[in-house]
């Protein structure tokens, strides 16, 4: 078995790159996260001033926007007697309740709030701003020289047992008031190790360091695998290139091999491929250009030999004619024998006039005189030419349903009548007694519809397809049975050569329909 190639040690690398720097992102969140929370176990004896930047956290938009005094006495009383919470962190949209970042204040003697000058705004004691306990004094020069993270007095006197001060600001970071917390009693020096606390912070913290490792990770490793990817991805460009090339014909299109993993053999694969492909190309269209200079020739040869053809027919033909326009200088036998070879040579006469006028088709040498012609007029005419005779020869009945004011059609008269004449008389000749052949003219968006439907046994699907080729004797009665199979063929040769279509639609056992659309003239 043959070792990896590039392209799998690349991936399998960018995977490996992946899940060591997101261990890497663990570890090291894991450690900073421990190193804080330890570190914050000693950070007990500032409570006060811990506490005064709390509350001024919570009562500073209130100082900014100039509210209610009475308010914010409500809310220094409620946050002094435990009964109000300070939650840090975002609440729970669920529950609606604080997540476990969530405390009271405790041990509080009063809260008081003093504006930039130091005078006192609001208190936590009933008296509001007009509190002003004998450690009032104490509060302005506390409050001025408290840093953003708060300052703290211890006192040793009557009263609280320590102050806690820190500055509220705006959004500019001004300092626009203060805030004073009294402890009545300053917390132990130590706490014992809370197991519940540091589990519960540790779980909220392990969210975010998987949430940092994940992005880390993930944008590491789309650095890597971009980095990694960007040749493999130059050469793939390069072969959909030259693939897009070959699809538009250009089959001198190649593309680099380039190394020897999967794209390079892909490559080469492709440039072999391209190669056989040419050359088969070519050799067709060698073998092309000799069938069509045959198809060429034999077009020429049966033009040339149908119209050598009609010369000899027609002196026969002539001779015949006269010999049995004086019927009483011939026996009754001879006369009959005459008139058995004079129908035989009309139909091989039409068969020589049908051929050269296909072959001359094919070769685009058919001449033609477009003019406007009424189609509906020559159908109505060839209709009742045809009627008398399928009637009494076959008991067939050929009807004309013609469209009023239709319009002219743009054709050759004596090559319309020609299409025509085949149709119906095609359909006459395979519908059987008692049946139905109609002639219908119609228009339809700027074409006009000649349409012979005929109520026979209908063409079979297998010879459907097949019927208007030439010399297509199939089993079915429109594929040329009784016939040289060249009615149908010069159908479609003549629709087509006046710029126009012809179809055919058939259901096996109902009969079949014929419908040419030729291009119709601006008058009617």
């Amino acid at each position: 078995m043959r070792f990896f190639h590039r392209l799998r040690w690349q991936l399998t690398l960018s995977h490996l790159l992946a899940t060591v720097f997101t261990l890497l992102s663990m570890i090291a969140a894991v450690v900073l996260i421990a190193g804080t929370y330890l570190a914050g176990q000693s950070t007990e004896s500032r409570q006060p001033a811990s506490d005064a930047r709390a509350v001024a956290g919570v009562v500073g938009g209130l100082v900014a926007s100039d509210a209610d005094p009475a308010q914010m006495n409500a809310i220094l009383s409620a946050l002094a007697n435990g009964s109000l919470r300070l939650t840090v962190g975002l609440p729970n949209p669920a529950t609606r309740r604080g997540l476990p970042f969530q405390f009271g204040l405790s041990d509080v003697t009063y809260i008081v709030v003093l504006d930039r000058d130091g005078q006192p705004v609001a208190s936590s004691d009933p008296a509001g701003a007009s509190f002003s306990p004998p450690e009032s004094a104490e509060w302005s020069g506390l409050a001025s020289g408290a840093p953003d993270n708060g300052r703290m007095a211890v006192r040793s006197g009557p009263g609280p047992a320590a102050l806690g001060a820190a500055a509220i600001t705006d959004d500019n970071g001004n300092r626009i008031g203060s805030v004073i917390v009294a402890k009545t009693q300053l917390p132990p020096p130590s706490q014992p190790f809370d197991l519940a606390r540091g589990l519960t912070v540790f779980g909220f913290a392990s969210v975010i360091v998987l949430a940092a490792a994940s992005i880390f990770a993930l944008m590491s490793s789309s650095l890597v695998a971009v980095l990694l990817s960007r040749p493999l991805v130059k050469r793939l460009e390069g072969l959909g290139s030259a693939v897009e090339a070959l699809a538009r014909g250009d089959l001198s299109s190649r593309v680099g091999a380039g190394a020897d993993d999967e794209i390079g053999q892909l490559a080469r694969r492709f440039n072999r491929m391209a190669d056989d492909l040419e050359h088969t190309l070519d050799e067709l269209r060698a073998e092309r250009d000799r069938v069509a200079g045959l198809l060429d020739e034999r077009r020429k040869l049966v033009a040339n030999a149908s119209h050598e053809l009609r010369t000899p027919v027609a002196t026969v033909r002539g001779y015949l004619e006269s010999a049995l326009a004086q019927p009483d200088a011939l026996p009754n036998a001879l006369r009959h024998d005459l008139e058995t070879m004079e129908r035989e040579l009309a139909r091989l006469q039409q068969l020589i006039e049908d051929l050269f006028a296909l072959s001359r088709t094919a070769v685009g040498r058919l001449t033609l005189r477009s003019e406007p012609v009424d189609v509906g007029a020559a159908a109505r005419r060839l209709v009742e030419l045809t009627a008398p005779l399928a009637w009494r020869q076959r008991r067939v009945q050929v009807i004309a349903e013609i469209a009023p004011e239709a319009p002219l059609a743009l054709a050759d008269p004596q090559r319309l009548d020609q299409i025509m004449s085949n149709l119906i008389g095609n359909a006459v000749r395979h519908t059987p007694p008692g049946g139905l052949v109609a002639a219908a003219v119609s228009t339809e968006d700027g074409v006009v519809q000649l349409a012979v439907r005929d109520t026979g046994d209908g063409i079979t699907p297998e010879d459907l397809p097949h019927v208007f080729e030439p010399f297509f004797r199939g089993g079915s009665e429109h594929s040329g049975g009784g016939g040289a199979g060249l009615g149908l063929a010069l159908v479609k040769e003549l629709a087509e050569a006046m710029g126009g279509t012809v179809t055919v639609d058939s259901t096996p056992g109902e009969g079949s329909s014929f419908t040419v659309r030729l291009p119709a003239t601006a008058t009617a």
